[in-house]
């Protein structure tokens, strides 16, 4: 049995990993891909019957095959792109599934990697020797030439089994969970999470040491351009500072976020100061839970100051210093 056969026995069961919600989202996009193979291959039948008979209303005689004034800026008006749509709705459906649910939680999926094991590859296009037909004997030609004709059968097989390729969503679903390792969305999302303020705040060379510094209840994050740029535009007649925070900065804004909501992609809500671009004050007062302050320095250095040393140390300890494994 083919690979391309193996597509029309796949068995489909219930999923129970995904919510109503999501599963409702997959059946929606799963209907209409199964509705656009045969529409657009009805499409196809039409444009064909139609060329044919233009074709056959102009041929005079033994003359060749009437092109019809169908490419206009580069499109051509034939059944070659209507197929070339079908063959696309695969690439668009494993896309619009697997992108949903790396939006919705916030997880990285490698969209290439389902593709290519869920849409099969070509025949082998058989390749001339070097010097071409001029080094080969009249066998070696023929054998050449019978291996051709067998590519361009298989590979019209090929296409035509690519354009109504049996996709179920199931399928995109079960390789997302390979990429997810074991984990739930919400588990895997929260190890990237604590990656990548890992990351930030860890140079990513070397020993991979610490760019910040805990004094008593202040965490001072060392000055370095992955954290601050500052501008002291001294050209202008009145120069003043611009802050500009880089995306280090905004990673551990979000950190501080979920300190203090247990929510993810917050941080530009709770501390915008961190995420904008400023010229205004250096010194922000934060009404915060645990957090009371935070002040920028012209050598790119910051101190955020917390409503205790503990929370300092418990901060640093559950955010900055966990290595996920």
């Amino acid at each position: 049995m083919s690979l391309m056969d193996k597509f029309s026995t796949v068995e489909i069961k219930a999923d129970n990993r995904i919510s109503e919600e999501d599963k409702e989202f997959c059946v929606r996009n799963q209907n209409a891909f199964d509705k656009s193979g045969p529409a657009l291959q009805k499409i196809a039948d039409l444009m064909i019957a139609a060329k044919l008979e233009q074709q056959n209303s102009l041929q005079v005689g033994g003359d060749r095959p009437y092109q019809l004034y169908t490419i206009a800026d580069g499109f051509s008006c034939d059944e070659d792109r209507v197929y070339k749509a079908m063959k696309h709705r695969n690439t668009q459906f494993i896309n619009t599934i697997t992108n949903y649910f790396s939006d919705k939680y916030n997880v990285e999926l490698d969209t290439r990697e389902i593709q290519e094991r869920l849409i099969p590859t070509g025949p082998s296009e058989p390749k001339l020797p070097w010097g071409g037909y001029r080094e080969m004997t009249d066998e070696q030609i023929d054998a050449f030439k019978k291996e051709l004709d067998d590519y361009k059968v298989e590979q019209g097989k090929y296409e035509q089994r690519l354009r109504n390729l049996p996709l179920r969503y199931e399928q995109i679903v079960d390789e997302i969970f390979v990429q997810l390792g074991g984990f739930s969305f919400q588990e895997q999302a929260m190890n990237e999470f604590h990656e990548r303020v890992w990351d930030c705040c860890h140079q990513s060379w070397g020993e991979h040491k610490e760019k910040f510094e805990i004094k008593n209840d202040v965490l001072r994050l060392s000055p370095h351009s992955s954290w601050l740029c500052v501008d002291e535009n001294k050209w202008m007649n009145d120069p003043v500072p611009t802050f500009k925070p880089q995306d280090d900065l905004r990673t551990l804004a979000e950190a501080l976020a979920h300190y203090e909501c247990g929510r993810t992609k917050e941080g530009g809500s709770w501390y915008p100061e961190l995420c904008e671009y400023r010229t205004d004050d250096s010194v922000f007062t934060c009404h915060h839970k645990y957090v009371a302050s935070i002040k920028f320095f012209k050598n790119s250095r910051i101190d955020i100051k917390f409503r205790s040393a503990a929370y300092a140390m418990e901060f640093v300890e559950k955010y900055l210093r966990r290595k996920v494994a």
